[in-house]
């Protein structure tokens, strides 16, 4: 049953007006086309079930977001939650994050978030790291110079290697934080937490946080 239900949705996704997907072509234009006006685009690469954009999308109607993953029938859930919800300023994209270099070209993102990634732990995973360096330069060439790009996981293995990885490219970390909500302040946006963020801190995982930018 739970087969047949996720192939359904990967069906119903292939025909949701919010979800574009690589394999048609022309993704640039296509997200300029959907969004129609010049507000900041915000992206969240591997979304998931689009619950941290679907959330931000809400709470800062002047500004648009576009939601990334390889998964169809996760984007479903997001794509027809925004349906349901009235949401015009949320996008939802299937493809790979690599493909990214090659298919936005003039469009600038305002802000990357990546959240709670697969940590890839393997050494010979390590080029498939979100956080790795050619991924790094990817999101460099997509973004404006003042961007952020904020990390949040649960794996401290991946916490250690962005933060050496940052600090030997040189990349500027705004803000670092090993236990985020052992803090007194947390910000409107960090505190969004996903169904999958609920599940590790029901577990006692600390959360990571990583906000750094490409600026001087």
């Amino acid at each position: 049953m739970a087969r047949r239900r996720k192939s359904i949705k990967i069906q119903e996704a292939e025909n949701l007006p919010n979800i574009i997907a690589y394999k048609d072509g022309d993704v640039e234009n296509r997200i300029k086309e959907f969004f129609g006006n010049d507000n900041p685009v915000v992206l969240e690469i591997g979304c998931g079930r689009g619950d941290y954009s679907v959330e931000l999308a809400q709470r800062f109607p002047d500004k648009n977001f576009v939601g990334l993953d390889l998964k169809p029938a996760r984007l479903w859930n997001g794509a027809t939650k925004s349906l349901e919800l009235g949401l015009k300023n949320i996008l939802f994209l299937y493809m790979n994050a690599k493909d990214l270099a090659d298919e936005i070209k003039t469009l600038k993102f305002s802000e990357i978030w990546i959240t709670f990634p697969d940590p890839m732990p393997k050494k010979k995973q390590e080029k498939k790291r979100l956080l790795a360096p050619h991924y790094l330069n990817i999101y460099k060439n997509i973004t404006t110079p003042d961007s952020l790009i904020h990390l949040k996981t649960d794996d401290e293995g991946l916490y250690e290697y962005t933060l050496e990885t940052l600090k030997e490219l040189n990349i500027r970390i705004i803000k670092n934080r090993n236990d985020l909500y052992s803090e007194q302040a947390v910000s409107e946006i960090e505190s969004i937490k996903t169904k999958y963020e609920l599940m590790h801190l029901a577990e006692g995982k600390k959360i990571k946080l990583i906000d750094f930018s490409f600026t001087e």
